[in-house]
């Protein structure tokens, strides 16, 4: 690879006044840039570009490169169909997109600041560790690095095939922007130290797929050691069990060969030969487009390898939003309320109809937000809560976001939506909606207990209102602008009623 960096102005690279933060990696040497008091450090390739006949294989080692290699405008995103909600933020897309970025107080290999690695949020089909949601500068000045990634996305990171299979030394395939995901985890237990980072002190979160990606990330056995700790915002991985929602490597390969038969690609060389933009252009079904269960990188559904023990052991903070399914449902009808449930929950529809029951138009539509919110994202959190409520576990923390922003006119919904913890997460909210003190309080509160928890292990804190370990069916922390409390999680009896249909506890059939 070839450095970017003007040859003349390498000599003056930690000699001049305005000279820029340069750090030592395994690869080559870094140009970053300072913001506000943060050295900021830009598209770093933790992995060989996945392209040719690395499409659609666990990435290689990143090529090294010789002189300065400047870090300080983010690189292209991974391949993904245009979306509206990111702005223009993910406008630039290739296939070379395995780069992560890095934020620090400390440019100091002694400092050993805990280290928090973010997995981006988009369905596994959208999204980019350069969104300015994830501009990472207010959380570095909490005393921690920050480190944002692109993984691959789409059928570009999800497909399965039985000949892809057959070339894997896993025997599996899928996952590959899971497998990213870890390779990116390895690249910062490589290198971190050089940007002031503890390599034995590592959180890995994210939120909505990504909070699901650093779910999945602590039951694979091929991330063990990699991460300390673990955060998980409204984290959504693998379908619900037992649900007929689920889906194994068999299934996924099946899927493969018919979405390749689609494309007139008889061969995976021919697949390979393709242009990204017909790849993502087609459309897929989902199974191919997000993770499995594999056997091999994800060896069992989420939950059940908390309750087994097979999960890594690390504390755990994670929760969601008082009204998740408002972001995608503003209004539902009763005629088609029961015909959708039957349809996307063929085995537990008449279950899932028990527990959120309608009985006109006017209230159908709380009970599919309640659903929807409750099987995306709620359940799944409880869980892995539930299954850490014993005895002699690592400790697990639970929060419930549940304070809408201010709109641009004062005014706020209903509930918080889906994504909406991020900007008080991030500190990096719309500056036209001139937040409300309580709002900015709240901001800075959540940011310290995140840094915290990502410092110890424990969110608690000087200043801090006490957060009280999860207890079975009861202490989440609620956040709001009005103040923060422990109470027991949203619709709890219910969530433990859907848990009793997903398991086939003694559950009634219809």
């Amino acid at each position: 690879m070839k450095p970017r960096f003007p040859t003349l102005l390498i000599g003056l690279v930690g000699t001049s006044a305005w000279a820029a933060p340069i750090v030592n990696v395994a690869q080559g040497r870094l140009e970053g840039a300072t913001v506000r008091g943060v050295s900021v450090f830009k598209a770093i390739p933790y992995a060989a570009p996945p392209v040719n006949d690395l499409r659609w294989r666990a990435p290689r080692p990143p090529q090294g490169w010789k002189g300065v290699l400047p870090a300080t405008a983010f690189g292209p995103v991974c391949p993904q169909a245009r979306v509206t909600w990111a702005g223009h933020d993910l406008d630039r897309t290739s296939e070379d997109c395995l780069t992560l970025n890095v934020w620090t107080p400390r440019v100091t290999r002694g400092a050993r600041l805990p280290v928090l690695v973010w997995f981006h949020g988009g369905a596994y089909t959208a999204g980019a560790g350069s969104q300015r949601t994830y501009e990472g500068t207010t959380l570095a000045r909490h005393g921690a690095v920050i480190v944002t990634i692109n993984y691959r996305l789409g059928v570009l990171g999800y497909l399965a095939h039985p000949a892809l299979s057959k070339e894997s030394p896993l025997g599996t395939s899928g996952n590959y922007g899971l497998l990213d995901q870890i390779a990116a985890l390895r690249w910062v237990r490589a290198n971190i130290a050089k940007f002031g980072g503890d390599p034995a002190n590592v959180t890995v979160s994210g939120q909505s797929a990504g909070g699901g990606s650093a779910m999945l990330v602590t039951v694979s056995p091929l991330a063990r050691g990699l991460f300390q700790k673990a955060i998980f915002e409204s984290g959504v991985a693998l379908g619900l069990p037992g649900s007929g929602d689920g889906a194994g490597l068999k299934q996924a390969e099946n899927a493969g060969v018919a979405y390749a038969q689609r494309l007139n690609a008889d061969t995976i060389a021919q697949l390979r030969a393709l242009p990204a933009a017909a790849v993502v252009g087609a459309a897929a079904p989902r199974i191919i487009t997000a993770p499995i269960r594999d056997g091999k990188i994800v060896p069992t559904d989420i939950t059940a390898a908390y309750r087994a023990r097979r999960d890594a052991g690390v504390p755990v903070l994670l929760g969601w939003n008082s009204n998740e399914a408002a972001r995608f449902l503003d209004h539902a009808t009763l005629a088609s309320y029961a015909a959708d449930i039957r349809q996307t929950f063929p085995i537990i529809a008449p279950d899932l109809l028990r527990l959120y029951p309608a009985s006109s138009d006017a209230t159908v539509t709380r009970a599919a937000l309640d659903l929807i919110s409750d099987t995306d994202f709620g359940w799944r959190g409880w869980s892995i809560a539930e299954a850490r409520a014993t005895k002699g576990s690592a400790p697990l923390f639970v929060y419930q976001f549940d304070n809408p922003p201010p709109r641009r006119d004062g005014s706020r919904g209903v509930g918080a939506v889906h994504s909406d913890e991020l900007d008080y997460v991030w500190g990096n909210h719309d500056p036209a909606r001139r937040w409300p003190a309580a709002d900015v309080a709240l901001a800075e509160t959540m940011q310290r207990y995140w840094i915290t928890f990502a410092r110890t292990g424990n969110p608690n804190g000087a200043g801090l209102a006490r957060w009280e370990p999860y207890a079975s069916g009861r202490s989440a922390l609620w956040l709001r602008a009005a103040g923060v409390t422990n109470a027991p999680p949203l619709r709890a009896a219910t969530l433990r009623a859907l848990d009793h249909v997903l398991h086939n506890e003694d559950t009634p059939r219809k």
